[in-house]
């Protein structure tokens, strides 16, 4: 092979790692789904269980939910020694919904984390054991962050659909801190979603989870088990109970 031939193959190959590389996950799932062109050969009926899986591998690219949050770090050396943090905080949380409209979003939300618990603190100090612990046990937080929370359309430059943005706040009594880690379950349908049935959700029947720290970022949970976060309490913000939560603009 002449040093040309060569030039062309290496060009090839690199061309090929690129184009790889650059697929998003909805070109990855055109190119690869069972009614994709690559498989069209195959003219075996597909089973109803692959063609479901499918369609929630699609729901889940077109509507799963986004999250992001914002963290704070202790101003000196001294506020960190005064509120026991020596880590950044996380102060706030933004969920964006994807496809979701106020009239018919069906949304729960499960939220653990670990603020300072200050009942728990007062008995250490009690029993001589020092004021902080070396880990804060993760508590229900879910409660609290919806009673901050607004919602609001999501920019048409970013997408369609809702954005929930709350903040983390102590709570005399409960929270004597911001959490350093959250961890959080939803279970978020769309009514193009809701067709495949009343448990389904978008990420499957169990919703999607994800857990967040101020020091590695947002994390995916995918099917890991999550046994603190399923014991959290469920807020259902679809109910007319906590519907207030899903109207942008609303003022509470």
């Amino acid at each position: 092979m002449g040093p040309l031939n060569c030039l062309i193959a290496v060009l090839g190959v690199l061309y090929l790692i690129a184009w790889y590389f650059q697929q998003t996950p909805m070109q990855n799932f055109l190119n690869n789904c069972c009614w994709s062109k690559s498989r069209a050969s195959d003219t075996n009926p597909i089973a109803s269980d692959a063609q479901q899986d499918e369609l929630n591998r699609l729901y889940s690219i077109l509507y799963a939910p986004r999250v992001s949050f914002e963290s704070t770090v202790p101003n000196s050396v001294m506020s960190s020694l005064q509120s026991g943090l020596t880590s950044s905080s996380i102060k706030t949380l933004t969920i964006d919904l994807p496809g979701a409209e106020p009239s018919n979003v069906y949304l729960d939300i499960s939220m653990i984390g670990n603020p300072l618990d200050t009942l728990a603190m007062r008995e250490r100090i009690k029993n001589g054991e020092g004021k902080y612990s070396h880990e804060e046990p993760l508590q229900d937080i879910g409660g609290s962050w919806i009673q901050t929370s607004r919602c609001e359309w999501i920019p048409h430059t970013q997408g369609q659909g809702l954005r929930l943005s709350g903040s983390f706040n102590t709570v005399p009594n409960v929270f004597g801190s911001l959490p350093t880690k959250v961890s959080l379950r939803l279970r978020f349908q769309t009514p193009l979603t809701s067709m495949l049935g009343a448990l389904n959700f978008v990420g499957g029947e169990q919703g999607v989870a994800f857990t967040l720290s101020a020091v590695t970022g947002v994390v995916a949970l995918r099917n890991d088990p999550a046994p603190e976060l399923d014991k959290a309490e469920r807020y259902r913000l679809g109910d007319q109970q906590f519907s207030v939560f899903l109207q942008p603009g609303v003022q509470r």
